[in-house]
Protein backbone atom coordinates (compact mmCIF):
# COMPACT_ATOMS: atom_id res chain seq x y z
CA UNK A 1 0.00 0.00 0.00
CA UNK A 2 1.02 3.14 -0.78
CA UNK A 3 -0.77 6.19 0.96
CA UNK A 4 -1.05 9.87 0.52
CA UNK A 5 -0.32 12.77 -1.76
CA UNK A 6 0.58 11.26 -5.50
CA UNK A 7 3.36 13.79 -6.43
CA UNK A 8 7.40 14.07 -7.37
CA UNK A 9 8.26 15.21 -3.14
CA UNK A 10 6.46 12.15 -2.14
CA UNK A 11 8.77 10.12 -4.13
CA UNK A 12 5.94 8.41 -5.54
CA UNK A 13 8.13 7.59 -8.92
CA UNK A 14 10.45 4.86 -7.08
CA UNK A 15 7.19 2.88 -6.72
CA UNK A 16 7.40 1.42 -10.00
CA UNK A 17 10.79 0.27 -9.56
CA UNK A 18 10.28 -0.98 -6.25
CA UNK A 19 7.27 -2.85 -7.03
CA UNK A 20 8.70 -4.70 -10.53
CA UNK A 21 11.52 -5.71 -8.68
CA UNK A 22 9.12 -7.31 -5.92
CA UNK A 23 6.60 -8.63 -8.28
CA UNK A 24 9.79 -10.94 -9.66
CA UNK A 25 10.11 -12.74 -6.71
CA UNK A 26 6.25 -12.42 -4.78
CA UNK A 27 4.12 -12.46 -8.09
CA UNK A 28 0.96 -12.69 -6.74
CA UNK A 29 1.70 -9.03 -4.88
CA UNK A 30 -0.99 -6.60 -5.18
CA UNK A 31 -0.10 -2.74 -4.89
CA UNK A 32 -2.33 -0.46 -3.89
CA UNK A 33 -2.18 3.15 -4.25
CA UNK A 34 -4.78 5.82 -1.78
CA UNK A 35 -4.83 9.01 -2.91
CA UNK A 36 -4.25 11.39 -5.65
CA UNK A 37 -2.19 14.55 -6.68
CA UNK A 38 0.06 15.62 -9.75
CA UNK A 39 1.82 12.73 -10.47
CA UNK A 40 -0.73 10.21 -10.27
CA UNK A 41 -0.92 9.82 -14.44
CA UNK A 42 2.70 9.61 -15.05
CA UNK A 43 2.52 7.03 -12.02
CA UNK A 44 -1.19 5.18 -13.55
CA UNK A 45 1.52 4.95 -16.85
CA UNK A 46 4.46 3.67 -14.99
CA UNK A 47 2.41 0.69 -12.85
CA UNK A 48 -0.81 0.30 -15.06
CA UNK A 49 -1.73 -2.90 -13.06
CA UNK A 50 -1.63 -1.28 -9.93
CA UNK A 51 -5.24 -1.00 -7.95
CA UNK A 52 -5.58 2.96 -7.61
CA UNK A 53 -8.45 3.64 -4.95
CA UNK A 54 -8.35 7.85 -5.73
CA UNK A 55 -8.71 10.58 -2.84
CA UNK A 56 -9.84 8.28 0.21
CA UNK A 57 -12.15 9.77 2.70
CA UNK A 58 -9.85 10.04 6.29
CA UNK A 59 -12.76 7.86 7.82
CA UNK A 60 -12.70 5.18 5.65
CA UNK A 61 -8.66 5.05 6.12
CA UNK A 62 -8.66 2.74 9.01
CA UNK A 63 -10.05 0.25 6.62
CA UNK A 64 -7.45 0.36 3.66
CA UNK A 65 -4.45 0.27 6.53
CA UNK A 66 -6.38 -2.50 7.89
CA UNK A 67 -7.04 -4.78 4.71
CA UNK A 68 -3.00 -3.78 3.50
CA UNK A 69 -0.18 -6.29 4.43
CA UNK A 70 3.16 -3.67 4.44
CA UNK A 71 2.47 0.32 3.93
CA UNK A 72 5.79 1.77 1.44
CA UNK A 73 6.51 5.15 2.02
CA UNK A 74 8.99 6.56 -0.25
CA UNK A 75 9.19 10.06 0.62
CA UNK A 76 12.56 11.25 1.34
CA UNK A 77 11.53 14.56 3.14
CA UNK A 78 9.00 13.92 5.83
CA UNK A 79 8.64 15.49 8.65
CA UNK A 80 6.38 13.79 11.09
CA UNK A 81 4.52 11.52 9.15
CA UNK A 82 0.96 10.94 10.57
CA UNK A 83 0.42 8.10 7.97
CA UNK A 84 3.61 5.62 10.40
CA UNK A 85 1.15 6.42 13.24
CA UNK A 86 -2.19 5.88 11.52
CA UNK A 87 -0.62 3.05 9.50
CA UNK A 88 0.21 1.46 13.18
CA UNK A 89 -2.48 2.16 14.82
CA UNK A 90 -4.10 -0.26 12.71
CA UNK A 91 -1.33 -2.84 12.56
CA UNK A 92 -0.12 -1.68 9.15
CA UNK A 93 3.81 -1.91 9.43
CA UNK A 94 5.54 0.55 7.31
CA UNK A 95 9.10 0.49 5.23
CA UNK A 96 10.17 4.10 5.06
CA UNK A 97 13.42 6.14 4.43
CA UNK A 98 15.36 7.52 6.76
CA UNK A 99 13.89 10.42 7.64
CA UNK A 100 12.52 12.73 10.27
CA UNK A 101 9.29 11.23 11.36
CA UNK A 102 9.91 7.63 10.07
CA UNK A 103 13.02 7.37 11.45
CA UNK A 104 11.90 8.44 15.14
CA UNK A 105 8.69 6.36 14.91
CA UNK A 106 9.50 3.00 13.16
CA UNK A 107 11.52 0.65 15.19
CA UNK A 108 13.64 -1.08 12.53
CA UNK A 109 13.41 -4.56 12.48
CA UNK A 110 10.67 -4.87 15.03
CA UNK A 111 7.46 -2.90 13.72
CA UNK A 112 8.53 -2.25 9.98
CA UNK A 113 12.17 -1.05 8.62
CA UNK A 114 14.02 2.47 8.05
CA UNK A 115 16.14 2.26 5.19
CA UNK A 116 18.94 4.84 3.20
CA UNK A 117 18.04 3.99 -0.33
CA UNK A 118 15.72 2.19 -2.89
CA UNK A 119 17.54 -1.51 -2.98
CA UNK A 120 17.40 -1.62 0.85
CA UNK A 121 13.81 -0.73 0.37
CA UNK A 122 13.41 -3.45 -2.12
CA UNK A 123 15.22 -6.03 -0.27
CA UNK A 124 13.13 -4.78 3.64
CA UNK A 125 9.71 -5.57 1.26
CA UNK A 126 10.75 -9.07 0.00
CA UNK A 127 12.36 -10.25 3.61
CA UNK A 128 8.63 -8.75 5.21
CA UNK A 129 6.72 -11.19 2.88
CA UNK A 130 9.01 -14.12 3.19
CA UNK A 131 8.18 -14.54 6.29
CA UNK A 132 4.61 -15.41 8.07
CA UNK A 133 6.03 -15.20 11.43
CA UNK A 134 7.82 -12.10 10.97
CA UNK A 135 4.44 -10.26 9.45
CA UNK A 136 2.33 -11.32 12.58
CA UNK A 137 5.50 -9.77 14.58
CA UNK A 138 5.50 -6.52 13.24
CA UNK A 139 1.74 -6.28 13.27
CA UNK A 140 1.60 -6.47 16.77
CA UNK A 141 4.46 -4.41 17.57
CA UNK A 142 3.14 -1.93 15.20
CA UNK A 143 -0.17 -1.59 17.42
CA UNK A 144 1.82 -1.55 20.53
CA UNK A 145 3.96 1.56 18.90
CA UNK A 146 1.14 3.45 18.04
CA UNK A 147 -0.02 3.73 21.70
CA UNK A 148 3.12 4.98 22.55
CA UNK A 149 1.80 8.11 20.74
CA UNK A 150 -0.47 9.76 22.70
CA UNK A 151 -1.71 13.49 22.82
CA UNK A 152 -0.85 13.72 26.19
CA UNK A 153 2.74 12.11 25.78
CA UNK A 154 3.64 13.84 23.02
CA UNK A 155 3.16 17.73 24.88
CA UNK A 156 4.77 16.17 27.62
CA UNK A 157 8.02 14.67 25.54
CA UNK A 158 7.86 18.58 23.47
CA UNK A 159 7.85 20.43 26.94
CA UNK A 160 10.30 18.66 28.36
CA UNK A 161 12.19 19.03 25.16
CA UNK A 162 12.22 22.15 25.66
CA UNK A 163 13.01 22.76 28.81
CA UNK A 164 9.22 24.06 29.84
CA UNK A 165 8.22 21.25 31.57
CA UNK A 166 9.15 23.05 34.98
CA UNK A 167 7.55 26.20 34.16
Amino acid sequence: LYAGRISLEKGVMEIPEIYRKVKEEIKDIQLVIAGSGPAEKELKAAIPDAMYLGWVDHNDLPNIYSAADLLVLPSKFDTFSCVVLESFSCGLPVVAYKTKGPKDIIQNGKNGYVVTNRDQMIQSVMAYFRYEELQKSFKKSAVIRAKAYTKKGIIDQFLFDTGLHNC
